[in-house]
């Protein structure tokens, strides 16, 4: 590919929401790095990672935030979402209860990235 058809570059924020302990972290790792740990660290705050891809002739680059899902760290959330330009919402199959509070999210989400 020649190097004038990949100068279209495009960076996209993805923000990963869901609950703590759903599994954000390791869906994240996963898809980046193509690994897994069974090991269980919680996220403080919010921690990102990228990845690119090639999509016709243009590069994009993916800035993927990992969030922390424990309530405390919500108030922190505006400076997360600012400039994010989708969600991946995330719950344990095994926990009703992270699926229900998928609407809380949405809700947080759409409040924090839509003009007002």
């Amino acid at each position: 590919m020649s190097l004038s058809r990949c100068k279209r570059r495009t960076l996209l924020k993805v923000i990963v929401l869901g609950d703590s302990g759903v599994g954000k972290t390791s869906l994240m790792n996963q898809y980046v790095y193509n690994r897994f740990t069974q090991q269980y660290k919680a996220t403080i705050g919010a921690d990102f990672v990228t990845r690119e891809l090639q999509i016709d002739d243009k590069l994009v680059t993916l800035q993927i935030w990992d969030t922390a899902g424990q309530e405390r760290f919500q108030s922190l959330g505006a400076a997360f979402y600012r400039g994010a330009d989708c969600c991946v919402m995330v719950y344990d199959v095994n926990v009703s209860k992270s699926f229900e509070s998928l609407n809380n999210w949405h809700a947080e989400f759409l409040k924090q990235v839509l003009p007002r």
